[in-house]
């Protein structure tokens, strides 16, 4: 594990049929995250999918199929074009499974093939009858509710890009709503819409990168 500790808090529904299983991600930290996951098969294989980026704040649903065997696994890591160094992590120590850089779909993550590397993912045992939904903490950093979550990561974005916006992230300060006024001038982007800040964010931290290598 790179990075500070954090931790996986499982809440379950109960659902009607198994046809409406799933699984659900919440990005409850300040990062943006990129997952992958696995889920085994009627047929005894193991498919592993990915990438799904779960920005802060966020939930995701990247599976939406039936879990009949009630195991799937979970790999989650920061996104490295948009998180600093020191806040780098990857989460998943228990069960390797093939993954690609790239999106993919692997119809059996236990062989890799040689564009593949085999990365640890997390197994979560639930009943295929629930609602699976996984909420990802930071123990480090937590904060009250989705609102402090998502300025937090913009927060985060921002300082990336060398804006001053303090260090008490999650609070809507006068710095912080500069320097997304100044962005959204020349971005189009005006207000808190979160949906379109985190992209535009990105974008120029990638613009960034480019430029200073």
């Amino acid at each position: 594990m790179r990075g500070l500790a954090y931790y996986l808090i499982i809440l379950c529904g109960l659902w009607s049929t198994c046809s409406q299983a799933r699984l659900e991600l919440c990005n409850r930290t300040d990062l943006v995250l990129m997952v992958a996951v696995g889920y085994d098969t009627t047929d005894d294989r193991t498919v592993s999918e990915g990438w799904w980026k779960v920005y802060p704040g966020n939930c995701e649903v990247p599976v939406d199929v039936a879990l009949l065997k009630g195991s799937y696994y979970l790999h989650a890591e920061s996104n490295p074009r948009s998180t600093m160094p020191d806040d780098a992590f990857s989460w998943g120590e228990e069960k390797p499974l093939c993954v690609q850089l790239a999106d993919f779909r692997i119809p059996d993550g236990n062989q890799c093939s040689a564009d593949q590397i085999a990365i640890q993912f997390n197994q979560v045992d639930k009943n295929w009858r629930n609602s699976n939904k996984i909420d990802i903490f930071y123990a480090k950093r937590s904060y009250a509710d989705r609102f402090e979550t998502q300025v937090a990561g913009i927060q985060r974005l921002l300082s990336m890009l060398g804006y001053d916006v303090g260090d008490e992230f999650g609070r809507l300060n006068e710095n912080t709503v500069a320097a997304l006024n100044q962005i959204g001038q020349s971005k189009g982007v005006f207000g808190l819409n979160f949906d379109q800040l985190f992209p535009v964010l990105e974008q120029l931290i990638a613009h960034k990168h480019k430029l200073d290598n």
